[in-house]
């Protein structure tokens, strides 16, 4: 840390790389200003390694999908792909060796916020809504930070936005100097849409919404991001076409665990964020207990509980932001929730109910009790294990 350093003239360096778990209130930022050091994180890096086209993908929700939905595509074309950044491997690792066509990099709010020269010749943005505040300090920043990922391209570039989920205060005085294109689930836009039963890349249709093997309306927004980033790079339809009708997320998205005794489990441990467990939740089919909380990301809980659907009828409310779910539900007029320290006792809890459905959707992180949100999502599907067995 810059509070470390005693003797300034010994420390000599032409860039500081620093982590994205590293937060701007650290010292570090602050001695990189003051003494006007470059500082960026490993995007910079991979970037400048790299020596092939960019594709990156960001968003609130839904960037790991679509990242992996394009490489897939790029893979059925008959390319071979680094899939990398937020996701797998740094970008700066992959840049090293060389061996792809092209680079689709995840990236994340952290890593863009440290950007400088970084320029993908695709870049996508498939949503904005309340995340990190704790890092970032305001939705604003927070905002501010996703649009980066367009801030140099140029007039020979693409830009992919969605029309639907993008509040126009996010987009105030940016004017990206990229080509521009949407994507909507609501009718014709410039770009990727839905229409009918099809989904249309400008006046031409694509590929038949039914053949789409992702479930959920969620999944169809970012089915439609990679297939207007995919477009841009002039892919043919039958390598989109056969990507659609194969590909499925990874795990703890949004996942049917079991049914057991007329009862269904879904893993969306995923769901770290407050429109991902709303998207989730509207997702449901007949009565639903939710399970919500976990480490604090900086924000309340109130739209959580402005957007649930009706099918939610019990919420356990577990972790460390248990507290300000309990809150939010009582602001909101949601009084059945019950107060958990302890994540199997809040599966108890859930499960002991009649409802149809148990959904693990958390909105929050999960690092207060867990590793990873795949470390609790693989929890959750113990207990369903469990339970089952009974």
């Amino acid at each position: 840390y810059a509070e470390d350093v005693t003797d300034w003239e010994a420390f000599c360096a032409d860039r500081i790389v620093v982590s994205p778990g590293i937060m701007p209130t650290q010292p570090v930022f602050d001695f990189a200003r003051t003494h006007a050091i470059p500082l960026c994180g490993e995007l910079e890096i991979g970037y400048a390694l790299n020596d092939k086209p960019v594709i990156a993908v960001t968003g609130t929700n839904g960037k790991t999908t679509v990242t992996e939905l394009i490489g897939q595509i790029l893979k059925c074309a008959g390319y071979t792909p680094a899939v990398c950044g937020n996701i797998g491997e740094s970008f700066a690792r992959i840049a090293c060796c060389g061996k792809y066509d092209y680079a689709v990099v995840e990236a994340s709010s952290f890593q863009l916020a440290t950007t400088i020269d970084f320029r993908p010749h695709v870049a996508v943005l498939t949503n904005i809504s309340s995340d990190h505040l704790d890092w970032h300090g305001s939705m604003c920043a927070y905002a501010h930070a996703k649009l980066r990922i367009a801030a140099q391209q140029t007039e020979e570039d693409f830009f992919i936005l969605s029309q639907d989920d993008i509040a126009i205060e996010h987009l105030k005085g940016f004017a990206p100097r990229a080509q521009v294109f949407y994507t909507s689930l609501h009718g014709a836009v410039r770009g990727a849409y839905v229409y009918g039963k099809k989904i249309y890349y400008g006046s031409e249709a694509v590929c038949d919404v039914d053949r789409v093997r992702m479930e959920g309306v969620h999944n169809l927004a970012n089915a439609l991001s990679a297939v207007c980033a995919a477009k841009s790079l002039g892919i043919p339809d039958a390598a989109i076409v056969s990507a659609l009708t194969e590909f499925q997320p990874d795990a703890h998205r949004m996942h049917l665990v079991a049914r057991h005794n007329g009862k269904s489990y879904y893993d969306d441990s995923k769901g770290t964020n407050i429109m991902a467990s709303v998207r989730a939740a509207q997702s449901m089919t007949g009565s639903t207990c939710m399970l919500v909380g976990g480490s604090d990301k900086g924000y309340e809980y109130d739209e959580l509980f402005r957007l649930l659907p009706a099918c939610v009828v019990r919420i356990a409310a577990v972790g460390e932001t248990a507290e300000k779910v309990m809150q939010a539900g009582k602001r909101n007029g949601f009084a059945a929730i019950a107060q958990f320290d302890d994540f199997a006792a809040a599966f108890r809890w859930a499960n002991d109910g009649t409802e149809e459905n148990v959904l693990l959707s958390p909105a929050s992180a999960s690092f207060d009790m867990f590793s990873s949100y795949v470390a609790r999502g693989e929890a959750f599907e113990r207990l369903v294990s469990d339970a089952c067995e009974k």
